[in-house]
């Protein structure tokens, strides 16, 4: 009977230590398997995590680099703009002399023309004044009715002489005695500075 108990509890205690070597080898197994599996689903966490902050510190980056492309953009609008400037002024100041020049130019080409004028008009003038005094000296003031008038038309040549001599207005009676007087009145002497101007019409009122 004791022999019997002893041998039970041999065999009981060697089941004892398989049962716990099976235990302790499935806790391992077991236990590693479940490690792996929550290493292996946190792993995609940490790589999402890293994915962020290395998507942030891209953007981070490209705003950076927009920002210095900006900046740069505008430090060279403003280079161009200055250089413009720059430009715009050299032209202008290169262009107020020959604007002067050009004015200055102008300017005596105006008095030259109203000099010319003033000699020309001066000279008609003088023809006139000899017309009369031929006229004075050489016609009938009884043939003549004051506040009668005429007016001609000659034709000046460039050595003095005349042609074409034509009443304009008035009467034909008139024009015939002051005719000789007008005559006696050419040639003239013009001025060379003048000369350029003739042949050119020449028209009076003569005035009775």
């Amino acid at each position: 009977m004791r022999a019997k108990t002893r041998n039970f509890f041999e065999d009981f205690l060697i089941l004892l230590v398989i049962a716990i070597i099976i235990y302790a080898i499935y806790s391992f197994f077991f236990s590693s398997s479940q490690e792996e599996q929550i290493q292996t689903s946190n792993s995609p966490i940490v790589i999402e995590k890293e994915n962020i902050k290395q998507n942030e510190e891209n953007k981070e980056l490209l705003k950076k680099s927009i920002e210095e492309s900006i900046e740069q953009s505008e430090l060279e609008n403003k280079d161009i703009e200055e250089e413009i400037q720059s430009s715009q002024t050299t032209q202008q100041t290169q262009k107020e002399p020959e604007i002067k020049v050009e004015e200055k130019i102008e300017s005596h080409k105006e008095e030259i023309i109203l000099d010319e004028k003033a000699k020309i008009e001066k000279f008609y003038q003088s023809i006139r004044e000899k017309i009369y005094s031929n006229i004075e000296k050489n016609v009938d003031k009884s043939a003549l009715k004051s506040g009668e008038f005429i007016n001609i038309r000659v034709t000046i040549l460039k050595d003095g002489k005349i042609e074409q001599l034509t009443l304009t207005e008035g009467k034909k009676e008139y024009f015939e005695l002051t005719k000789p007087s007008i005559y006696k009145s050419f040639p003239v002497q013009i001025d060379e500075s003048i000369k350029n101007n003739f042949p050119r019409y020449f028209r009076m009122k003569i005035e009775f």
